[in-house]
């Protein structure tokens, strides 16, 4: 992995980016600086609390800090979607519980006999074919990286409609990653120490 001090560092523009997208699509709008600011306070504040608990192996820090700007870089890809539900505070705080949910649901996972993510019994490793499979229908369902393919959509379909499905696979797509990163976290911080 290298020098984990450096990747921690480097780490910090890959939440950077999706914040900066989630802050202009569809819409600016001041409020969500607010919570993209807090986020980013809580990120910088990680390796000093997390140095001063482990203070024999600061390598644990650094890679728990890495760990946790994984996580906002997928909670700002959700934002789009909130973004657009802006009036319906309910189903807001629903999409923000389903969000924590994976992340609980995939600690659960890797806790059980064969896990979906990097399933470690060689006779069971199809059951993670359809969680692999699921990047590939949403990149073809997110009309697959050809802009003039998804332009045509906004124009047929309209702005709103359009930028609400945009944003539905895109967090779908956050609330994977999130899957993948907290199982992947879960099996070198956790099953590594036991």
């Amino acid at each position: 992995m290298g020098n984990p001090f450096k990747v921690m560092i480097m780490g910090y523009l890959l939440p950077l980016f999706t914040a900066v997208v989630a802050l202009l699509i569809p819409e600016y709008d001041q409020q969500y600086i607010k919570w993209i600011v807090a986020v980013f306070v809580l990120l910088l504040l990680l390796p000093i609390v997390f140095s001063l608990r482990f203070t024999a192996n600061k390598k644990i820090a650094y890679r728990l800090t890495i760990a946790y700007q994984l996580y906002a870089f997928t909670f700002f890809a959700a934002f789009p979607l909130l973004k657009v539900l802006k009036g319906s505070i309910v189903i807001q705080l629903l999409l923000v519980g389903l969000f924590i949910g994976i992340y609980f649901l995939a600690r659960f996972d890797q806790r059980t006999e064969v896990p979906i993510v990097f399933p470690d019994s060689d006779k069971r490793k199809w059951l993670a074919i359809p969680f692999y499979a699921i990047p590939v229908f949403l990149a073809v369902f997110g009309f697959g990286g050809d802009h003039r393919v998804a332009r045509r959509f906004f124009e047929t379909h309209g702005y709103d409609f359009a930028m609400t499905y945009t944003s539905i696979i895109l967090y779908l797509f956050a609330c994977w990653l999130l899957f993948l990163f907290t199982s992947l976290a879960y099996k070198s911080l956790v099953k590594k120490v036991e």
